[in-house]
């Protein structure tokens, strides 16, 4: 294990954890496939779940509904800021993810915040689509907290 790299990842972990007390935070220091994991799951408080990691050495991994989205390396500060602000956004209900549907498969997802008078995407996520059936679009965003 990589203790510098999992200590930062535990810090920005325990940032989360501080800024949302009242919500169950699941804390695993020897996951299977990855260096250290949290899962927060749907609650009162959180409309959906959200699994954080840390993986393949120096990549914090944020996954929510379709979206499933990492910030490296972590030895960067300004990355796990915007990680801890990614994660922040998305359980206050400030952040969104939109994501673009074929039929039923989400093909696209992407982390959105507000900026002025349209949503700012901070980051995507995408998989490879035929044409067909036409795309929706459809809103994940925490209404509980918002």
């Amino acid at each position: 294990m990589r203790s510098k790299e999992v200590a930062i990842a535990r810090v920005a972990f325990g940032e989360i954890q501080a800024a949302f007390p009242e919500l169950t935070m699941i804390l695993d220091l020897e996951p299977e496939h990855v260096d250290v994991a949290m899962e927060i799951p749907a609650q009162p408080g959180l409309s959906f779940p959200l699994h954080l990691n840390l993986q393949n050495r120096d990549e914090l991994h944020l996954s929510a509904s379709a979206l499933w989205v990492e910030w490296f390396p972590c030895t960067d500060p300004s990355k796990v800021s915007q990680y801890v602000e990614a994660v922040s956004g998305l359980i206050s209900g400030r952040f969104r993810i939109l994501e673009h549907r074929r039929g039923t498969r989400t093909i696209r997802a992407e982390l959105q915040r507000p900026g002025g008078t349209q949503w700012e995407t901070l980051a995507t996520w995408s998989t490879f689509s035929l044409p067909w059936p036409a795309k929706t679009v459809h809103v994940v965003r925490n209404v509980a907290a918002a």
